[in-house]
């Protein structure tokens, strides 16, 4: 009973060093962005104006899609490095207003940006990845300004910390970027003068594109993942004198659907983390407790060793008997 006490203090000793060991250390290492990352998410918008590049003039009116495609590249990826792959594309109806490509390298537990195996935006490898992407720290977000990568204008821009709100039972944290005029592209033919306010009899004009946008990230704290996106674009066209026209004029948002997949993406990870990061360690703390009090009680109970003062007896009823024959009973003899 005594030795099955000690066993007991022993393992309850094991459960209480593996809490903190669990908390501090390997909650750090296991805790990280899953390499098969991967959602196809649509932003819509109505009441739009755009430059519809087929007809060579300004529509208006109209409803739009951005159309989000993102997924992990598996074997590009590794314990430290997510790879991810997509493409952006603006939509209004059947007309393609804007393509963009990109492959992202992301610190699977930082989230942030850094180079990876052929990584890209627009197939521009000099563009310098940095800050954040849509992803936060993963499970450790603060109140505090991030620095966001937009990948139209291959820049990142402060996101500042904006309040709390509840998204589909989720309280997030709301963080708010304005990008600011930035040109990103030039035109390859001119377009018609009308288009940057010029009379019609004017000549085809040249022109840049600029980007600017306020974008809305509501982002689960818990694990650093996105919730719901909003980006309310103003992209126009310029030429070299000042003329200005619109590119793309749209307040998008994430459909209720693709909120919703988010949400329970990012609620299945929050569970994951809680395990690791709390439940574990309870478990330990607590098993590690009983285990000591259930050891200690036991060895109580189980008092001295009983068959050791029975060898102790014996071995001094031997050393009298080799003494030789008791006095005593020589001198009754003698009597």
């Amino acid at each position: 009973m005594k030795r099955g006490g000690f066993l007991l203090v022993m393992l309850g000793a094991f459960f209480l060093a593996m809490a903190p060991l669990t908390r501090f250390y390997t909650a750090d290492r296991v805790i990280a962005a899953p390499l098969d990352f991967g959602e196809n998410l649509t932003l819509q918008a109505s009441d739009t104006t755009y430059f519809d590049s087929s007809k060579n003039k300004v529509v208006s009116g109209k409803e739009m899609e951005a159309r989000l495609n993102v997924g992990g590249d598996v074997k590009s990826g590794d314990d430290d490095l997510l790879v991810l792959g997509g493409i952006l594309q603006l939509y209004s109806g059947d007309q393609a207003i804007s393509l963009n490509e990109f492959r992202l390298g992301l610190d699977r537990r930082t989230g942030l940006l850094r180079a990876g195996e052929n990584t890209h935006v627009d197939r521009n490898t000099e563009i310098a990845q940095t800050g954040y992407w849509m992803m936060l720290p993963v499970g450790n977000v603060h109140k505090e300004t991030y620095q966001l990568f937009d990948l139209l204008t291959g820049r990142t821009w402060p996101a500042r910390f904006a309040g709390v709100e509840e998204v589909e039972g989720i309280t997030a944290y709301r963080f708010e970027q304005k990008v600011e005029p930035t040109m990103v592209a030039r035109s390859k033919k001119p377009v018609a003068p009308t288009v940057v306010g010029l009379p019609k009899k004017a000549k085809p004009v040249k022109i840049d594109r600029y980007y600017a946008a306020e974008n809305t990230l509501w982002i689960d704290p818990r694990t650093g993942m996105p919730v719901k996106i909003r980006q309310n674009v103003d992209s126009t066209l310029r030429t070299a004198k000042g003329d200005e026209g619109v590119f793309v004029q749209a307040d998008l948002v994430l459909q209720d659907k693709d909120v919703k997949v988010l949400a329970g993406l990012s609620e299945k990870y929050a569970g994951k983390i809680e395990l690791v990061r709390d439940t574990l360690p309870m478990v330990f703390l607590g098993a590690g407790f009983v285990l000591l009090a259930a050891g200690g009680v036991l060895s109580l109970l189980a008092g001295p060793d009983r068959r050791g003062r029975r060898a102790d007896t014996g071995q001094d009823v031997e050393r009298v008997t080799a003494q030789g024959p008791d006095p005593l009973a020589g001198s009754a003899n003698r009597k």
